[in-house]
């Protein structure tokens, strides 16, 4: 037959029991409302890191479009520029001595002695004989060719 001592200790137990699991109900709800809390953070910020790269290749496009727009025009300078030296230099030339060139320079930094008509003409378009570094940089130090 069972004892009053064995129920009293039965009891103690089960009452011990229930306090345990309604500890760890209260853990369990804690955790859970931190998972949701952490799930929302990384929604939130995979949101933000998506729209960050949406506005990185919006930059990027913008910075390559206004760097073939540069290059266009010191393309279309550097022409212009070529063609008045040009002029001046044939009108100054008897007639029999001018010749007829059509030159287009997609790159100046890619010119070489055979663009030109004579030395004078490669020494007024170059520095030190080679293009300068300058030429190849942005001023930041980022190189550009």
């Amino acid at each position: 037959m069972i004892s009053l001592d064995q129920v009293k200790l039965l009891e103690q137990k089960v009452e011990s029991a229930v306090a345990k699991i309604q500890q760890l109900q209260a853990e369990n709800d804690a955790l859970r409302t931190k998972v949701t809390e952490l799930t929302n953070a990384v929604s939130a910020k995979s949101e933000q890191l998506s729209s960050f790269e949406s506005e990185q290749d919006q930059i990027e496009s913008g910075i390559k479009k206004a760097l073939d727009r540069l290059s266009s025009i010191e393309n279309t300078v550097l022409k212009t520029a070529f063609s008045i030296d040009k002029n001046s230099q044939a009108a100054s030339k008897p007639a029999s001595q001018q010749t007829s060139t059509i030159v287009t320079y997609n790159n100046p930094a890619m010119q070489t002695i055979d663009d030109f008509d004579d030395q004078a003409d490669f020494d007024s378009h170059s520095e030190n004989g080679s293009a300068s570094e300058e030429d190849s940089q942005d001023g930041l130090g980022f190189d550009i060719f």
